[in-house]
């Protein structure tokens, strides 16, 4: 069983700006845990004596870990509040990214990253929680594409400190460099973030009831199509992420450093989307943004794709890849806040459904796009196509109602 929900706090006081960098570290772990070593992944190869595709497990088992990661404790935060998991959450990840760091083996990597994901996985989903228990309509969109600004340079700065630590190090120092950034991100949130979810609103019962939260809210329909935009959405852009190192460095022949740049001014692309999008909330309706982004999308990911069919140069196949980061960027703060809002009264178990499913999505773009080789490109396109036209079916086909098209502009 669960309370009635109360009214939530629109503005800052409750929700300071300290508090949503706090929590966009939080989420920035997952991108800074994977675009930081990105360009490391054929060093790793070469180091530990495996292949490309085994390789790739270890960004597969990193997102395992997050999808199995928000399932658990998502929805046990509904129950015990959100502050004492996000410290304990932080702490672990530490530890874990640090075993990395020292893993001997192919195989204690892939482990070491899928405990990383698992613990770093409890920011991303209580991060989402924490907003929706603090905002309500449009201020949690703005909240969202706030944090998700702020998030996005985690993609950006990513790639180019992990080039700048290959520099002088190893791939292990990625590691090494990635736990104190986790351990800093600890230290905000004990510093800036307070409990978001008293307990007169918390969920009550045995555990078993508490995880049924999540089948609860699986079962509404508008909840589900956002949650299935946003997780397809993801889909198309891992397979960028995933495939990009060796699209632009075995094909494309950049080096390790070129390469960094090239993919931070791509991401760049998030960032400005994530701003423009946040200036756009309560002047344009959501849904219609994340309807021009979804589709804007699926456009570009054709267009790539003949492209690559036509034989990749370098100059159109990074302008592509920024306006198709661009567009993502448009799709996720407004499909994550629709989803949300939806199943406030149950917060955790919704963002723990929701990153669950988007975790497994990446994981299962990952090896989907290694599958013909290092030097194939194709089916890195043809992922990033399948998922965008997936993702736009998945929002053409999602109920609409008249709060998805609430401005402030509506207002009397």
């Amino acid at each position: 069983m669960h309370t009635t929900e109360s009214p939530a706090p629109q503005t800052g006081p409750g929700l300071p700006l300290i508090a949503i960098f706090a929590l966009a570290s939080l989420t920035a772990v997952g991108p800074l845990a994977i675009d930081m070593y990105l360009a490391a992944l054929p060093a790793i190869a070469s180091d530990l004596g495996t292949a490309t595709p085994t390789v790739q497990l270890t960004l597969t088992a990193f997102l395992a870990g997050m999808g199995a990661g928000q399932f658990v404790v998502g929805p046990l935060s509904d129950k015990t509040g959100r502050r004492l998991p996000l410290l304990i959450g932080a702490a672990l990840c530490a530890v874990a990214t640090l075993a990395c760091a020292f893993a001997p083996t192919i195989e204690l990597l892939i482990a070491a990253r899928f405990v990383m994901g698992f613990t770093g996985a409890i920011g991303l989903v209580l991060s989402r929680a924490v907003i929706t228990d603090s905002t309500t309509g449009l201020q949690t969109a703005r909240l969202m594409s706030v944090m998700m600004m702020i998030n996005g340079f985690a993609p950006v700065i990513a790639p180019l400190l992990g080039g700048l630590v290959l520099s002088f190090g190893t791939w292990r120092d990625i590691f090494r460099v990635l736990a104190a950034l986790v351990a800093l991100s600890m230290l905000l949130v004990v510093l800036f973030i307070k409990e978001s979810l008293p307990v007169e609103r918390r969920r009550t019962g045995s555990l078993v009831s508490v995880y049924a939260g999540m089948i609860e809210v699986a079962r509404n329909r508008r909840y589900r199509g956002f949650s299935l935009t946003l997780v397809l959405g993801f889909g198309a852009l891992f397979s960028y992420i995933s495939g990009s190192p060796y699209l632009l460095q075995n094909v494309m022949g950049l080096s390790e450093v070129h390469f960094t740049y090239a993919f931070g001014l791509n991401s760049m692309g998030i960032v400005l989307a994530s701003f423009l999008n946040a200036s756009l909330i309560g002047r344009v309706a959501q849904r219609t943004v994340l309807t021009f982004g979804a589709f804007a999308v699926v456009t570009i990911s054709a267009l790539l794709t003949l492209h690559f069919a036509l034989g990749p140069s370098l100059i159109p196949t990074l302008a592509l890849l920024f306006a198709f980061t661009t567009s993502v960027g448009l799709m996720f703060g407004n499909a994550s806040a629709l989803a949300m809002g939806e199943a406030r009264h149950i917060a955790g178990s919704a963002s723990a459904l929701m990153g669950t499913v988007q975790s497994l999505m990446g994981g299962l773009a990952a090896p989907l796009v290694s599958l013909a080789g290092p030097q194939a490109y194709m089916p890195m396109a043809c992922a990033m196509l399948g998922f965008a036209a997936l993702a736009c079916i998945s929002l053409i086909t999602t109920p609409k109602a008249e709060s998805d098209y609430a401005t402030d502009r509506a207002k009397p």
